[in-house]
């Protein structure tokens, strides 16, 4: 009986062990994967980079091709207006460096009848989804 009192614990330990590496494994697999994800997220930042307190926009997909920049900290913008992108060509991709909340509509006019979507600052789109034509940039 001594025995199998004994052989309990052992059990019972080896249970908890085994718990303990598979929770560490999981863990660590946890912590790989978003290492991983924020090293892909960093290979997309754009080579051509938006200067801090701007809204930019690249002409082609992945933040290449002609950038075009729209700064805040300039003393005539006016915040909560519409503001149309002026550039040649197409806005494909952009990034929200501007310190601010900024929403950004198909329509030239910022109808929003057309597609748009409102950006945390340090937002980036490689590729987006329509093609911005006008943003607001929120004050508050």
């Amino acid at each position: 009986m001594s025995a199998s009192i004994s052989s309990a614990p052992n059990r019972t330990a080896a249970r908890s062990s085994w718990a303990v590496r598979a929770v560490l494994a999981t863990l660590l697999a946890i912590t790989a994967g978003l290492l991983g994800a924020n090293r892909a997220h960093a290979a997309e930042a754009p080579e051509n980079p938006c200067p801090e307190g701007s809204f930019c926009v690249w002409n082609e997909e992945n933040h290449a091709g002609q950038r075009h920049d729209i700064s805040v900290n300039n003393s005539a913008f006016a915040m909560e207006q519409c503001v149309p992108l002026a550039q040649e060509g197409e806005a494909l991709s952009f990034v929200n460096n501007t310190g601010h909340h900024v929403t950004v509509y198909q329509d030239q006019h910022c109808d929003t009848e057309g597609d748009f979507a409102t950006y945390p600052p340090g937002a980036q789109a490689p590729k987006s989804t329509y093609v911005p034509r006008a943003i607001k940039v929120w004050s508050h």
